[in-house]
């Protein structure tokens, strides 16, 4: 009787530090999630200005991309390396094809990175 006792007592004593283990674990999900998204506001919040727009940039070599910026109604162009950041120019604005798609976007907030993923994992079960 004591052994049958004994061993449900481990029993219990297991299942409540596997159930403490899940409770902390989904703590620091939730609070690894609230400070992504406040760290992610943060940095949108910073490149929010609207004086300052990268246009559009390419890249020429390991550590070397030439951007076209807008300041105010001006546009230059720079080049950038690892260490340096070169004035290249200033273009007028005529001479650029300028359209939305070329414009550096802040990135998509968390949710709506996981909403796709989720898309895509109910797509990908329902072709199984």
């Amino acid at each position: 009787m004591f052994y049958i006792l004994s061993v449900m007592n481990n029993s219990f004593e297991n299942f409540m530090q596997f159930l403490s283990l899940i409770i902390v674990f989904v703590l620091l999900l939730v609070v690894a999630y609230f400070v992504t998204r406040w760290v992610g506001n943060m940095g949108q919040n910073r490149y929010a200005n609207k004086n300052i727009k990268i246009i559009e940039g390419i890249r020429i070599g390991p550590n070397k991309v030439i951007q076209i910026i807008k300041v105010g109604k001006k546009y230059f162009v720079v080049g950038m390396g690892k260490d340096e950041i070169s004035y290249l120019g200033e273009v007028e604005e005529e001479d650029l094809n300028i359209s939305e798609e070329n414009t550096v976007k802040p990135l998509p907030d968390f949710k709506e990175i996981l909403a796709k993923a989720k898309q895509k994992v109910s797509i990908n079960k329902s072709k199984k």
